[in-house]
């Protein structure tokens, strides 16, 4: 009997420690296309969730997935492009510079960004239907948390789709 109460407070107090160290964050982000994706993309708006792991009290490491939608843009030539969709999946690293309530921040995600194929109206009134892709990519990030509400940035380079993103996140669960 002394080994099941003992083992019990064991499970407890290993499923407390690993819930106050799981925690998600999730918010809308707004996008701003770069370099040639500027030329056909203006700006887009998105959501993304975060599950997290804190490490320590300065790492977390997690699992980045968004959706962006990008609006269209008439093109310089003539003809128009359609909106387009991405979806980043990205492993991320996070290291926190100090702890407290107003805490900024570092990292990096690495992964796969999965676009829509786009619908290129041309000027002289005929279509051409884009491929969907998948690719690799990157992106750095900063930012500060104040209290649970995040405000960040990011530059994710992915080939010929380069955007800054800027979060509003909230992060729920732990983590203070």
């Amino acid at each position: 009997m002394k080994k099941l109460i003992l083992s019990i407070c064991a499970i407890a107090l290993f499923a407390y420690t690993a819930t106050a160290q799981f925690h998600i964050e999730l918010g809308p982000n707004f996008n701003m296309p770069q370099g040639d994706f500027a030329d056909s993309y203006k700006l887009g708006i998105g959501f993304y969730i975060e599950p997290k792991y804190a490490m320590n009290e300065n790492i977390d490491l997690g699992l980045y997935i968004g959706s962006n939608g990008f609006a269209g843009e008439d093109l310089a030539g003539g003809g128009s492009v359609s909106a387009t969709a991405i979806v980043p999946v990205l492993a991320t690293g996070t290291y926190r510079f100090s702890d407290g309530k107003v805490t900024p921040y570092g990292g990096l995600g690495l992964g796969m960004y999965f676009a829509k194929g786009a619908e290129v109206t041309l000027s002289g009134g005929g279509t051409a239907e884009g491929e969907d892709s998948t690719e690799f990519g990157f992106a750095p990030r900063a930012g500060v948390y104040i209290g649970r509400l995040n405000l960040g940035a990011a530059y994710n380079i992915v080939k010929d789709a380069n955007y800054i993103q800027f979060n509003l996140g909230v992060r729920i669960l732990s983590r203070d």
